[in-house]
């Protein structure tokens, strides 16, 4: 047998064990791709060499946004709203920026859980190579980074309610880059074994993404059907209702609001000024008012504001206002409504939206709601990367899975932030005192990288001994409604050092 044969099986049984980690059945060959599968969604079958793409020109300035109401789809018109409606707008955005934080960490481990330090150094470079490091003889790079690739993906979550990437890999089947999919191409087929298969079709051209390297993960899937909801669409009738308000709102400020100046013309004293040979001549006396009224419209039309206004005694000059007449409580009344619903069908802060006004203890909770909403979109992101650095990494020939995850969301400034990471360095340097750490867990943990070669090893050296446990100095609930309903009355200290007063003093 010669050598080339036995790499060559070789090279395929580490392929299918990369690709299939529970054993790859004999009577189904997996193929992985050796080039990018899925097609952009500005790309087409006519794109052709130094051929410009188009860009999209939405000529907001002078557009009524209204009319995005008539897309082809309701995927077409929620994309429209988001880049037109301010509101819309900034929920897309403070999510991505929520969602998406600071840093990551990426860990490899073994099938039973523990952690593999040849694995995770190779996925470490990987990520490098991802983020920093690009093909330069390939010219321009259209390699995104990480946090790159997880902003798209976070905007097609907040758009579609699902998102997708696909890993590149090269000739060898070596990882690439990590490529996001528009998740408004892709549909779904069945197959008689009732088994889906997902499908891309751009431009009547239909691409097969029943590939190993396409990873596709929905929030809050309905299992009535293949493909997600977008957490927007519920929001579209509102961000109607509210620019349908706004236009409206336009006219009125200008017809109602805006003070006008009123003049009268003193009949008598125009008939007095026409010539008495006219005065009993209709079409003649018609004629001198118009052009009378004509040259007043003109004059007072042309003033600027640092004009004088010089006059005859013939006209009566003054400011036309609403005199009593006030619309502030239907306006305010009818604005509020639209920004509640606004609000909850974005699933966003009021106070993101302009339209905070509540207490600081409503506003806390208001924000932990948020939080929440904001993480599932975040643990969505962490799986999309651990399934497609798994892959990535058993193609380099380890038997392992990856577990990726950004830094936990804290909306707390970098200072404050300061106390409870020495609160995290002293529990993790205490797991690696007894042991349950290891050496790379804890420089992972504690500095996002593996630690310097030649570093001692402290793992299970119990070099951290026992102290005072380390307390939180600042709590941003501490005056909350909930903290103060169970705190007690009760003095703690003796009654004649506490003097008497409420609570424990």
């Amino acid at each position: 047998m010669k050598l080339s044969d036995v790499l060559g099986g070789l090279k395929k049984g580490l392929l299918a064990s990369a690709v299939s980690p529970f054993g790859a059945s004999d009577s189904r060959k997996i193929k992985v791709p050796k080039a990018a599968q899925a097609k952009m969604a500005y790309a087409s079958s006519n794109t052709s060499g130094a051929q410009t793409l188009n860009k999209v020109e939405r000529r907001l300035i002078n557009t009524d946004i209204t009319t995005y109401r008539t897309g082809r789809d309701t995927a077409t018109v929620i994309r429209n709203y988001a880049i037109a409606s301010p509101d819309l707008s900034a929920s897309i955005d403070v999510y991505i920026r929520t969602a998406v934080t600071g840093g990551y960490q990426a860990v490899a481990k073994n099938q039973d859980g523990t952690f593999n330090v040849e694995a995770t150094t190779a996925l470490q470079t990987l990520l490098t190579r991802f983020d920093i490091l690009n093909n330069y003889e390939e010219g321009f790079s259209n390699t995104p980074s990480i946090r790159a690739v997880a902003e798209s993906l976070a905007r097609e979550f907040r758009l579609h309610g699902a998102a997708a990437v696909e890993l590149v890999l090269d000739k060898t089947r070596m990882p690439v880059r990590l490529q996001p999919v528009a998740v408004s191409t892709i549909l779904f087929e069945m197959d008689k074994q009732g088994q889906l298969s997902p499908y891309q079709e751009i431009d009547r051209e239909k691409v097969s993404l029943d590939i190993p390297t396409f990873f596709y993960r929905a929030i809050d899937q309905d299992l009535l059907t293949p493909y997600a909801n977008s957490p927007l669409e519920a929001a579209l009738q509102p961000v109607l209702f509210m620019q349908e308000f706004l236009n409206d709102l336009r006219r009125v400020v200008k017809q109602a609001l805006y003070p006008r100046i009123k003049v009268k013309l003193d009949s008598k004293a125009i008939m007095e000024s026409i010539a008495p040979e006219f005065r009993n001549v209709p079409e003649e006396i018609e004629k001198h008012l118009q052009n009378r009224v004509r040259a007043i419209a003109e004059e007072l039309n042309g003033l600027e504001p640092e004009d004088a206004l010089v006059h005859l005694d013939d006209i009566d000059v003054e400011y036309l206002s609403r005199g009593n007449v006030s619309l502030n409580t239907e306006l305010d009344v009818l604005q509020g409504i639209i920004n509640g619903k606004l609000a909850t069908s974005m699933k966003t802060l009021p106070s993101v939206l302009g339209q905070g006004s509540s207490t600081s203890n409503t506003a806390s909770v208001e924000a932990m709601l948020f939080m929440k909403s904001a993480e599932g979109v975040q643990f969505a992101l962490n799986d999309l990367f651990s399934q497609a650095l798994t892959l990535a990494v058993r193609l380099m020939g380890y038997d392992i899975y990856v577990e990726f995850a950004f830094e936990r969301i804290d909306l707390r400034p970098e200072s404050e932030l300061e106390a409870f990471r020495a609160m995290k360095q002293s529990r993790v340097l205490e797991l690696l005192s007894y042991g349950v750490y290891s050496d790379e867990q804890a420089a992972l943990a504690l500095t996002g990288k593996l630690p310097e070669a030649g570093a001692p090893k402290l793992s299970g050296t119990f070099f951290k001994t026992q102290g005072t446990v380390a307390e939180n100095p600042y709590s941003g609930t501490s005056q909350g409604t909930l903290n103060q309903n169970l705190n007690s009355d009760a003095p703690k200290n003796a009654k004649s050092k506490n003097g008497g007063r409420k609570g424990n003093l």
